[in-house]
């Protein structure tokens, strides 16, 4: 019974989501998709791991919808499979990893970047990330050190004056540690 409510409710999601013609109730529709998703991840805490494997298997189904992807409870759903990865029963285990490839494959990166992922892309980000960041660090100075380097940056950037005490070497430590 329990699994024909979850394969019920999924359908009614692929239906709600389908139906763009009322423009009117589009929150409405929306919070009822919502309600229908929280209903679907309750199920996945079920105490039979049939119906758990029903909820990874439906959830796998509804990742394929064309018009609508989900984005806020993408991440309740990969929660949901992920935590579902150490589950005892192997079919349950089965379907959390099938609905994470699923995931995966039918993710929206279309948004971000206009189609499937390609490298060439990703690396002008990096470039451009790097770029930006080697300009702060040239503004303010490599305020992150590692290590031992550390240490030995501070003892060169300090010398002892007549009175036994430390003086400062130089103004970018001033501005850098004063500040």
């Amino acid at each position: 019974m329990r699994q024909a409510i979850i394969e019920v409710i999924g359908s009614l999601i692929c239906e709600l989501a389908n139906n763009d013609g009322q423009e009117a109730d589009a929150k409405q529709t929306q919070k009822q998709i919502n309600q229908l998703f929280n209903l679907l991840l309750e199920r996945v805490l079920d105490l039979s791991s049939y119906v758990r494997a029903k909820v990874f298997a439906v959830l796998a189904k509804l990742t394929e919808i064309k018009t609508i992807k989900f984005p806020k409870q993408r991440l309740h759903i990969t929660t949901a499979a992920v935590s579902a990865l150490d589950d005892k029963v192997a079919s349950v285990r089965k379907g959390a990893a099938a609905l994470l490839v699923r995931l995966l494959e039918t993710h929206p990166y279309g948004m971000m970047h206009g189609g499937m992922l390609q490298l060439e892309t990703w690396e002008i980000d990096y470039k451009e990330a790097v770029a930006e960041l080697n300009k702060i660090e040239s503004q303010i100075g490599n305020v992150v050190n590692t290590g031992g380097e550390e240490q030995e940056e501070e003892e060169e950037d300090h010398e002892t004056d007549e009175e036994g005490g430390k003086k400062k070497k130089s103004k970018e430590y001033d501005e850098i540690y004063t500040a």
